[in-house]
């Protein structure tokens, strides 16, 4: 529909501008960003030579586009629209043959767009087109995913720290439109919310409705919401109509990288079967300019390679969001040899009606070499707490305790901390 009038515009005379509907007129590639869905555009236009405008009339300009989103700006600043139309193609259709047969589709399928032939824009006020201007627009039928392909060298059953490490990350981005995008200035949009595993179900609890306790448990922290994180490509991309485009956008090879041996309380219980249960074995490349990154790398899939790519994958796994500046991780699996068990020790009240609690971890080493191992512990408790004390110097957030040692050959160590736990439930 057309957009609607304002009731207090005074035309100037009308000076039209014609734009060509191909994508390369601009005098700056066009900027997308894509998201899973659809994709938000910005195309920049060349001065004209006239010096105001009231009347813009695109041709050819994609069918699919979103027209409630459609914005004319003039350098940085949005100008207003008073009306437009679709100049449509008034050619008549090629009649059917007298024996062409009928064709009966059970399954509803979308009508075709309209053939057009452009669209007219009228501004309320004139527009100087000195410095030019440009259009942004929503369009349709867009969706993106990553993929990283990387091998890992000098790993072996010694599990040492030190490896090297080739990494490409490729970029598939779909374009179900009619519009082709040469040399796009692109960047796409997403977050890890499909990559996260469901919440867990609460088990059956016979709960006192008069404890402090039951409320935590029946009503569970509503979980933080997602931000959609932002991946600009560092080079432009050709994005044809109607097709897919796979783009390299990190390429690191032979970069040194780090092993750690993970010990993460949400996967090993408390108190922890006998012998201990194996620590997971994590990847860490550092995202940083020296290993050929230093922008932020999508979530996507992840295949690994031990040793060369060659033949069949070691694993497929999923890598996260990796900020800049931070730490691409990929989980390698777990590992027999390096062990943890964890204890919950000695819980006591305290006068003030809080409650004193005695935790333990117990890291244990059968290689033949040093492991790097990092320990998030997160305590199991509803209630507000805080560090006391611990054996290990470690980094405390709102919700966990971190710790990071290096584990010598044939040996095992223990981490013991205290916390208070407060007398009123977190709220």
């Amino acid at each position: 529909m057309n957009a609607p009038r304002h009731p207090f515009c005074r035309l100037a005379p009308l000076v039209a501008l014609a734009l060509a509907g191909t994508r390369t007129t601009g005098a700056e590639p066009a900027r997308l960003t894509v998201g899973q869905g659809q994709a938000w555009v910005r195309e920049y236009f060349p001065p004209s030579g006239d010096k105001e405008i009231d009347r813009i009339v695109w041709t050819n300009p994609p069918a699919q586009l979103d027209l409630d989103t459609l914005q004319v700006w003039n350098v940085r600043r949005p100008w207003p629209i008073q009306e437009w139309r679709w100049l449509d193609d008034d050619a008549p259709a090629p009649g059917a043959a007298d024996d062409a047969p009928v064709v009966w589709r059970p399954q509803r399928e979308p009508a075709p767009p309209p053939a057009r032939n452009g669209l007219e824009i009228r501004l309320t006020q004139p527009l100087s087109h000195a410095m030019g201007h440009s259009l942004t627009y929503r369009l349709p039928d867009f969706d993106w995913s990553a993929s990283y392909r990387v091998v890992v060298r000098g790993i072996g059953p010694t599990s040492i720290e030190a490896v090297q490490v080739d990494l490409a990350g490729y970029l598939r981005i779909r374009n179900g439109t009619a519009a082709a995008f040469p040399r796009a200035r692109v960047s796409v949009v997403g977050s890890d919310a499909t990559l996260q595993p469901p919440p867990k179900p609460f088990g059956l609890l016979d709960l006192n409705p008069d404890t402090a306790l039951t409320d935590p448990w029946l009503r569970p922290p509503a979980p933080e919401p997602l931000v959609p994180a932002v991946y600009p490509l560092q080079t432009e991309a050709n994005l044809p109509s109607a097709g897919t485009a796979e783009i390299q956008f990190a390429h690191v090879l032979r970069k040194p990288a780090q092993i750690a041996h993970v010990c993460d309380s949400d996967e090993i219980p408390a108190p922890t079967r006998q012998g201990g249960q194996p620590l997971r074995r994590v990847l860490l490349v550092p995202n940083v300019a020296a290993m050929d990154l230093g922008f932020p790398l999508p979530p996507g899939e992840a295949h690994v390679f031990l040793g060369a790519a060659r033949g069949a994958p070691f694993q497929t796994g999923r890598a996260l969001h990796t900020p800049f500046p931070g730490t691409f991780r990929l989980d390698l699996g777990p590992v027999e040899t390096v062990r943890a068990i964890r204890q919950a020790l000695e819980e006591i009240p305290l006068p003030d009606g809080a409650r004193q609690a005695d935790y333990s971890i117990v890291l244990v080493n059968d290689l033949a070499s040093p492991v790097r191992i990092q320990v998030i512990e997160k305590p199991a408790t509803p209630m507000q707490w805080s560090l006391v004390r611990s054996s290990q110097p470690c980094t405390e957030t709102t919700r966990s305790l971190q710790f990071e040692l290096t584990l010598p050959p044939q040996s095992t160590k223990t981490i013991t901390y205290r916390l208070r736990l407060a007398a009123h439930k977190q709220t």
